[in-house]
């Protein structure tokens, strides 16, 4: 069975947040899926930071292209990127992020996995949306001795996290609440999803950043998963860069829409389980 993957779609990049012009948006995702070759498609998080933009787009993709959809969500997901969203959501991005999983769910043939598995047409499909816990600082830089403190600095001037994820202080504090749910379904799945690369190693890096400090906040340490879990396949996204590897047998694949002046030759892949 042939089964289609991307992540990062980041659709607020594409349209306006008040754009729900159906011809205009079904022109954009034929240009994305014109090497289709699934009923299934799988979608490894950073959908934008509009919910009801989200939802609306989603919805055409099922009603066009797609029969399934499977997906998990990224950090841009949590993301509460003005006042008047903070305001909806009372400064919380689990609320919101809450209110976009249940509204996934809710389309027919659509599943918004959170430390959950799915079966369909056959294949059983696990997934959470992860998050990075550091490790590749250390890996990359084994010889100095990282304070906490000095690495969840690091992350307040890295990324916008920090700026626009509310009721989280700590890089690591949402791995804290992802990785039970990881270690629930990583045995039980033929392909696992997640937002965050699995991979700790240099070599499976985004190429371009591969000796940044940043890239801390790209990956965390999945290998004994990877060792000991169930999945063929491993789909993930967070890095902006397409990117295959193995580790113990295990495919992990990569493959994101980006921003608009990214990935200009994007291409939709799939693999075959």
């Amino acid at each position: 069975m042939q089964i289609d993957y991307l992540s990062d779609l980041h659709f607020d990049n594409y349209f306006r947040a008040d754009d729900f012009n159906v011809e205009t948006i079904v022109k954009f995702l034929k240009s994305l899926f014109k090497n289709k070759k699934s009923d299934i498609l799988l979608i490894a998080g950073d959908f934008g930071h509009h919910n009801e933009q989200i939802v609306f787009i989603v919805e055409i993709i099922r009603k066009y292209f797609y029969k399934y959809i499977v997906c998990i969500l990224g950090n841009h997901d949590y993301y509460l990127i003005n006042d008047r969203i903070s305001d909806i959501y009372k400064a919380n991005s689990f609320e919101r992020v809450k209110e976009l999983r249940v509204n996934l769910n809710g389309i027919d043939g659509v599943y918004c996995l959170n430390g959950n598995t799915v079966e369909v047409e056959g294949i059983k499909f696990g997934g959470c949306d992860s998050w990075y816990d550091g490790n590749y600082l250390i890996s990359l830089f084994p010889k100095r001795d990282f304070s906490y403190y000095s690495i969840n600095e690091m992350w307040k001037n890295c990324l916008n996290d920090y700026k626009y994820i509310f009721e989280v202080e700590r890089y690591d504090e949402i791995f804290e609440i992802e990785l039970p749910k990881i270690e629930k379904v990583y045995k039980e799945c033929d392909v696992m999803i997640t937002h965050i690369n699995p991979s700790i190693k240099i070599e499976h890096a985004q190429k371009k950043y591969a000796r940044s400090q940043a890239t801390a906040f790209f990956a965390f340490n999945g290998e004994e998963f990877l060792k000991k879990g169930s999945m063929k396949y491993w789909i993930y996204g967070h890095t902006h860069e397409k990117k295959e590897y193995e580790i113990s047998g295990v495919k992990a694949l990569c493959n994101p829409v980006g921003y608009p002046h990214e990935n200009l030759h994007f291409k939709l892949e799939s693999f075959e389980i």
